[in-house]
């Protein structure tokens, strides 16, 4: 029976005009052609845009894959302000901290101003490592701004190579025969430019890190502050109202508010989390009982008992 059908099917098939079977011909294309597409396709997680091409993508080695668009956004956001290193230049998806190497940042941005910006970013926070005799140096000279590498020794004071200016490689001033610390001090005492920049820091309303003593500035946003200062790189997070430094745990739970609020637990917060009481539930109203006849019976002997009582004493 099914062999019938088909030869019926293949006989109908046969007397079709031309133009039905160039319209299922055509058909039959289109969803190939629809189908190959949407294997050859992604939603990009960042813009959340569907049938996204993989030509036009780029996947990172974490194998998360993003449109040329949105890595090119996210490369320039970190490249202008310059947070460039390991750490810093990750995947953006949650959780995810595979690094975005510099051979994918020169595929996108090569030969551009942001790629020589990047290198320059780059070469700014090279350090030497541990293990090395050299230590690097960079001359405090506004005009120079020189790095060079000296060796790993004590010494007081080092010259540029370029400008040929003397200065302390602990703390970047000129203090011949003065302490670190003294200079510092005295610094703190007779230098108006300095005390002018307090003034003015608490005029702003300003605050400084307190892991590195950066100046920073909220100009929008939360109270959870993270410091992006060459020494910090974004590691170091505080907060904005009284200054402590806190961790991502306590991106939320140190401002019971909320972080848009001027309003923090302070400087004793020792991030851990207290649960709120849990409301007092009223107790349920107690059905009034009718009672029967012979309750009522039994209470109305009581209370004439009880009176008799109180008339006629033993």
């Amino acid at each position: 029976q099914q062999q019938m059908q088909q030869q019926q099917q293949q006989q109908q098939e046969l007397q079709l005009p031309d133009e039905e079977w160039a319209r299922r011909l055509q058909q039959e294309y289109d969803e190939e052609v629809a189908a190959k597409v949407k294997r050859a396709s992604f939603t990009c997680p960042l813009c959340f845009e569907a049938d996204k091409a993989f030509d036009d993508s780029v996947e990172l080695d974490c194998l998360h894959r993003l449109c040329s668009g949105c890595f090119h956004a996210l490369l320039e956001v970190h490249i202008r302000e310059k947070r460039v290193g390991p750490k810093e230049l990750c995947c953006p998806m949650p959780g995810c901290v595979c690094e975005i190497t510099p051979a994918q940042v020169e595929g996108a941005m090569g030969g551009s101003a942001l790629w020589e910006r990047f290198l320059t970013a780059r070469a700014e926070q090279w350090k030497p490592g541990s293990r090395d005799k050299d230590i690097l140096c960079e001359c405090p000279n506004p005009g120079c701004g020189a790095r060079f590498l000296r060796a790993r020794v004590r010494m007081r004071e080092v010259r540029c190579p370029e400008c040929r200016e003397k200065f302390c490689p602990a703390c970047k001033c000129r203090h011949k025969g003065v302490s670190c610390d003294d200079y510092q001090k005295w610094k703190r005492e007779n230098d108006t430019a300095e005390a002018a920049f307090e003034n003015l820091m608490q005029q702003e309303g300003w605050k400084r890190c307190p892991c590195c003593q950066a100046p920073c500035e909220r100009q929008w946003g939360c109270n959870f502050m993270t410091c992006h200062s060459r020494q910090c790189g974004g590691a170091k997070n505080f907060c904005y109202i009284c200054g402590v430094e806190l961790t991502k745990e306590q991106h939320f739970t140190h401002f019971p508010q909320g972080i848009f609020r001027d309003q923090c637990k302070g400087p004793d917060d020792d991030g851990v989390w207290e649960e709120p009481p849990a409301p007092i539930e009223a107790a349920p109203p107690q059905r009034a009982v009718q009672a029967g006849p012979l309750e009522w019976l039994g209470r109305a002997f009581a209370e004439l008992r009880q009176a008799w009582v109180q008339q006629c004493p033993l």
